[in-house]
């Protein structure tokens, strides 16, 4: 089996620069880019601390600008916010789930991705690596 890099994407955010987004339209902003699994964990996350609901946004909204870049088409050539959920496993570690739609996507390319996050106080940021695996 041979792996391929098919695109690599990035993506930091400065935390008071969501802050300001979310000041002028939260629940818009929020509906927008979390899906309804993000969004509940988001709330759960909120409940406990604010700063730790604003930082799950950020990294969410991180994720899926460094899968758009990975994908080299940018958030609404092939997919919305909506068609990607950036879920964590039990043991903390980020995975995306795909829409329907995306998934197809994936398929018709042999795509599959990694992606990683991280947050401080100040800044979110994701890497997402997009590879084929081909038989040889």
């Amino acid at each position: 089996m041979i792996e391929d890099i098919l695109g690599l994407g990035c993506d930091i955010l400065e935390v008071e620069r969501l802050e300001n987004l979310l000041r002028k339209g939260r629940e818009s902003f929020i509906k927008r880019v979390l899906t309804t699994t993000e969004i509940a964990e988001y709330e759960r996350r909120a409940d406990k601390s604010a700063i730790r609901g604003t930082l799950y946004i950020a990294t969410r909204y991180c994720a899926k600008e460094a899968f758009a870049k990975a994908m080299g088409t940018g958030v609404g050539e092939h997919f919305s916010f909506q068609d990607l959920s950036v879920l964590n496993q039990g043991s903390g570690q980020p995975i995306l789930v795909y829409s329907e739609k995306l998934m197809l996507w994936l398929e018709s390319k042999r795509a599959f991705a990694h992606v990683s996050i991280s947050d401080e106080q100040n800044y979110a940021m994701s890497t997402v690596i997009l590879y084929s695996k081909t038989i040889s």
